[in-house]
């Protein structure tokens, strides 16, 4: 049994295509063809069920897929080591994230991530929801720390978790004190509203208007960092996710849940459907998820 089939097999699987596996394996579909049927010889069984336009796996094949996934992953970490302790050459992980999230999550998972794979680096790309399922999408990024803003054929999104949508503001601001705050409490005061599309702001948008509440959209960002900086000194408002202010650690300003209605964002991992995981990015997505869900990493 050869490793090439095994990974030609798994290949198959998460793409669901000979014709996309055959693409991103860079060989004839014919050939890939020969390999499948070659490892359905070996292990005598029937991996998958052929139709005219779809391939799906057997039975035999879901309970096989994860076996060999294993096995293939492991050689390639074998192999990964054997080049980083020989060569300089270094494997590479891009990363997209939402700001708010990678400053709370990247630090310390790096720190974890760089003691147990040393040769692994990163590209970290910080950038808004809408952009990061278009990158993975497009299979520009490896990865993507975020919102799931539309359903994309090509990407698969885990969720972890959700934290609440409210307000930031100075803490000597009317809004800091209010008990149980709504947002039709806010009409009066500046907003920063974004100038450009972002997961958060369409939630907000879509939220308010079934409620038909208009808030007063004053002052202009583009960047959570933006909406920061309108409302540290001022008497503006502005529209942020709660880890947003954790990740900030501004003492003059506090984060107000705000309710009537009560938005939250869905939060997860974002992966690309048409490649392969290897190794090194299943760690550091087990990581991110412990580090969301609370949970100690495994050791």
């Amino acid at each position: 049994m050869r490793i090439s089939d095994l990974h030609a097999f798994v290949m198959v699987a998460d793409l669901g295509s000979f014709h996309a596996a055959a693409d991103q394996l860079n060989i004839t579909q014919p050939a890939l063809s020969r390999r499948i049927r070659k490892l359905e010889e070996i292990i005598d069984v029937v991996l998958f069920t052929r139709t005219t336009r779809q391939v799906h796996l057997t039975a035999a094949g879901r309970n096989f897929l994860e076996r060999a996934r294993k096995i293939v992953i492991d050689t390639e970490e074998s192999l990964a080591s054997l080049r980083g302790a020989s060569t300089s050459r270094r494997e590479l992980i891009r990363i997209g994230c939402l700001p708010s999230l990678g400053m709370k999550l990247i630090p310390d998972v790096l720190g974890e991530f760089r003691q147990c794979y040393p040769f692994v680096a990163l590209r970290v790309m910080d950038m808004n929801a809408i952009e990061l399922v278009e990158e993975v999408a497009k299979g520009t990024l490896d990865l993507g720390i975020g919102m799931y803003t539309a359903a994309n054929p090509n990407v698969q999104f885990r969720k972890l978790g959700r934290e609440p949508l409210g307000v930031v503001c100075h803490r000597g601001h009317p809004a800091a004190n209010v008990q149980n705050l709504c947002w039709r409490d806010l009409r009066d005061y500046p907003m920063a509203s974004n100038i450009q599309q972002s997961g958060n702001w369409l939630r907000i948008q879509r939220a308010l208007e079934d409620e038909s509440i208009q808030l007063n959209w004053f002052h202009q960002i583009r960047s959570m960092l933006g909406a920061i900086m309108t409302v540290q000194q001022g008497d503006g408002l502005a529209v942020v996710p709660r880890s947003a202010i954790e990740a900030f650690r501004i003492p003059e300003l506090v984060f107000r849940e705000v309710a009537e209605p009560t938005i939250h964002r869905e939060i997860g991992v974002l992966t690309p459907t048409t490649s392969m995981q290897t190794l090194y990015v299943r760690e550091f997505v087990s990581r991110i998820q412990s580090r969301i869900l609370g949970n100690p990493p495994e050791k």
